[in-house]
């Protein structure tokens, strides 16, 4: 099974067993977000830049919470290990790897570390 369909499968296991069912009055996805709907894959991954790692982090840190708190950070390598490793312990999140720990901390570090700033002002 590839990354992204056990990643997705986490995750949808996980939302459905925090919310429970949709009301059945509840509008169809589309109809919510039509970037979604249309393929927009910013909107898919919830502002997550591209990259190796995107999906494992959408996966991992979004079952929880919103991506925002993870892009809005601005950590080093060693205090994104410091949250991963508090997230295992003290909030129940399923203990990683060594590798998809280094695929993971590699992502938030390039992304959502220090230099993040300066970086999306490159563009």
């Amino acid at each position: 099974m590839k990354i992204r369909t056990y990643v997705a499968v986490i995750c949808a296991a996980a939302g459905m067993w925090a919310i429970g069912p949709l009301p059945a009055t509840a509008e169809p996805l589309d109809k919510r977000s039509p970037q979604i709907a249309a393929g927009n894959e910013e909107d898919e991954y919830q502002g997550l830049p591209p990259g190796k790692g995107r999906d494992e982090v959408f996966g991992i840190c979004g079952a929880c919470h919103s991506l925002k708190l993870v892009t809005q950070q601005g950590l080093s390598r060693d205090r994104w290990d410091y949250v991963l490793h508090y997230m295992v312990e003290e909030q129940e999140m399923p203990e990683l790897d060594k590798e998809m720990t280094g695929l993971i901390l590699d992502y938030l570090t390039k992304f959502s570390g220090p230099n993040r700033k300066a970086r999306s002002m490159q563009k």
